[in-house]
Parts: C-alpha cells; sequence; structure tokens
C-alpha cells in the first residue's frame, strides 16, 4: 500500500504580505526625491552650461556629458521602477554613433528621440518625486511621532486646548498618550495603501518617458 504525503501550503499572514511591500514602496519614494534633485542638478545644468558654451567649442563635451548622464539616471530609475510595478521596464536601444569624432558622437545623442524623453524625466520628475515623498513622510511622521509621543510629549509647552480636550477625552497625560497611539495606529493601518499608490504614481510617470517603444 502506497501512501503520498502533501506538504502543507503556508500562506504568508497578512502582516508578513504588507510588511515588505510597505518597505518597497517606502523606500522607492523617501529616495526618489533626492535623486530628482541630483538628476535635477547634474544632467539638467550641465546642458544649459554646455549649450551656452557651444560656440566656442568648449560646451560640446559638457553637452555630451550631460546627456549621457540623464541616460544614467534613466537606467537607474528602469531598475528602480521594476521592483514597485514588479515587472520588467523595457529598455530602448539608444542612436549609435555615426562616427567617432566628439562632433559625431554628440550628433548622434541629439538626434535619439530616447535621449530627450530621458532627459525630460530628468527635468521635470522631481515633480511626481515630491508628491509622493511628502505624502509617504507625512503618513510615517505621523507613525512614528505618535508612537514615541509619551517620551517627547511632556516637554512640549502646554499652550491653548489640545484636540482630545476639544473633543471632550480630557487633558490628562495618559489620555493624551493613548490618543497619539490611536492616532498613529490609524496612520500605520493606511499606510500600505498610501505608499502604494506614491509610489506608483511616481513609477508611472517614469514608465511613460523611459520604458523602450
Amino acid at each position: 500500500m502506497t501512501t503520498t504525503q502533501l506538504d502543507p501550503v503556508l500562506t504568508p499572514a497578512p502582516v508578513a504580505r504588507f510588511v515588505p511591500r510597505v518597505a518597497v514602496d517606502s523606500r522607492y519614494v523617501l529616495t526618489g526625491l533626492p535623486m530628482a534633485v541630483a538628476a535635477l542638478l547634474v544632467p539638467v545644468t550641465a546642458l544649459a552650461v554646455g549649450a551656452g558654451l557651444a560656440v566656442l567649442w568648449i560646451g560640446l563635451p559638457l553637452m555630451t556629458f550631460a546627456l549621457m548622464q540623464a541616460r544614467g539616471f534613466a537606467a537607474a530609475e528602469r531598475e528602480r521602477i521594476a521592483v514597485v510595478l514588479g515587472r520588467e521596464v523595457r529598455h530602448p536601444v539608444y542612436r549609435p554613433a555615426g562616427s567617432a569624432s566628439l562632433p559625431g558622437k554628440l550628433l548622434a545623442v541629439l538626434r535619439d528621440g530616447q535621449t530627450w524623453r530621458d532627459l525630460a524625466h530628468a527635468t521635470f520628475r522631481w515633480i511626481p518625486s515630491t508628491v509622493a515623498f511628502v505624502v509617504v513622510a507625512t503618513w510615517w511622521a505621523a507613525i512614528l511621532g505618535g508612537l514615541s509621543w509619551a517620551l517627547w510629549g511632556w516637554a512640549l509647552p502646554e499652550e491653548g486646548i489640545e484636540l482630545p480636550e476639544l473633543i471632550g477625552l480630557g487633558d490628562g497625560y495618559p489620555t493624551m498618550v493613548a490618543f497619539h497611539a490611536a492616532v498613529a495606529v490609524v496612520f500605520a493601518l493606511t499606510l500600505p495603501p498610501v505608499a502604494g499608490w506614491a509610489a506608483r504614481f511616481e513609477a508611472r510617470f517614469a514608465e511613460r518617458l523611459l520604458a523602450a517603444r
């Protein structure tokens, strides 16, 4: 007689599924704004300066550097948004240089449409990055501030009427601690959908400009 042993299928608890997802989305959003600032300062500024110096030929290497930096930021962002979206982002094929000379290389880069989309993303990515960063940072600040309020709330000056007292809960210190902890729990429960929306809002903006067509 043959017996068949079935291995149990283990389904992760909801918390075990949400925590990694929240970490991925939050990390993407919170690191996106510094990268957006760097992308705006390096390739965009370098291209503007290089264009101004192009008549002196000094600007040509600077313009080439700026556009190649835009491609580098775009390549890094494609890897980042693939993790958020859960699918591979198609990498474009850039126009090859028709000449080994510096003007020929610059001309090939200038004639490549994807390079200009990369530069457009570097120029304007700070807008969705700022929106997403403010939302996610606010949620995390409410969670961490509410849970730790008992450690530093006593040092706040007692001025005016606090919200718990205003809604009839009283103004005792234990009441204040419980109130801020409850607020932190509300923000913690709503963090997964909020962080997910913010990450996808930023990632889909990048995908429209950076994915291969």
